[in-house]
């Protein structure tokens, strides 16, 4: 009685090592494609292709991690690209405003990261917009323009309470039905019982609410 006992603990640390070992992954190429992207941003504006720097910065950004060590410097740098372009190249401005705003909204899940650059680059562009279109021939009324811009740029700024916790909760399911389909589903033998099914289908169902939730957030 026992010795049959006795592995019983010892099941929980395969399936662990395993979620450990996936979010060990996640964790080390989010980090790993966030340093490549500031290498790319960094070797193209020294190089002066400026807009190849924009979209390289804004992919930092995309691979936002709370450790990442790029990220607050990709902020500076597109913020530093705004002002010097504002007054001679807006269309650069523009994209440079643009690229940290989205970049930043493409980071969020259970937060918004910077939340406070994306408020202001929404409340910068507007008026950078309507000057790139005066500068393209448009011929529309000025305050139009900046009343259509700024409405598109309205966007509530910050995650939703119910998106946080869909992710949240989502990823914990994932990660905890994983972990319970491998304890309850592989017997003493190494076998796979049927016992692990309705845990992975919960896990499954865990990754689309999690996959599902930050796409919507």
């Amino acid at each position: 009685m026992t010795d049959r006992a006795s592995p019983g603990p010892r099941r929980w640390l395969a399936p662990l090592a395993a979620v450990a070992f996936v979010v060990a992954v996640l964790a080390v190429r989010a980090t790993w494609e966030q340093r490549a992207a500031w290498t790319r941003a960094v070797q193209a504006e020294r190089a002066g292709a400026t807009w190849d720097a924009v979209e390289a910065y804004r992919n930092v950004l995309r691979w936002h991690t709370p450790w990442g060590p790029d990220v607050d410097a990709a902020c500076d740098a597109l913020l530093d690209l705004a002002r010097r372009h504002e007054k001679t190249t807006p269309e650069l401005a523009v994209h440079a405003l643009d690229g940290l705003r989205s970049g930043l909204i493409a980071a969020r899940s259970v937060y918004q990261p910077r939340a406070d650059l994306v408020l202001a680059a929404g409340q910068r562009l507007p008026a950078l917009l309507v000057r790139v279109a005066e500068r393209g021939g448009d011929k529309r009324d000025p305050g139009v323009l900046l009343a259509q811009f700024s409405a598109d740029y309205a966007r509530p700024v910050g995650v939703g309470a119910g998106i946080s916790l869909a992710v949240a909760l989502g990823f914990l399911v994932w990660v905890g039905g994983l972990t319970l389909a491998f304890h309850r589903g592989v017997d003493g033998d190494g076998h796979w019982t049927r016992g692990g099914l309705p845990w992975l289908a919960a896990s499954l169902g865990g990754f689309c609410t999690w996959a599902l939730a930050l796409w919507l957030a």
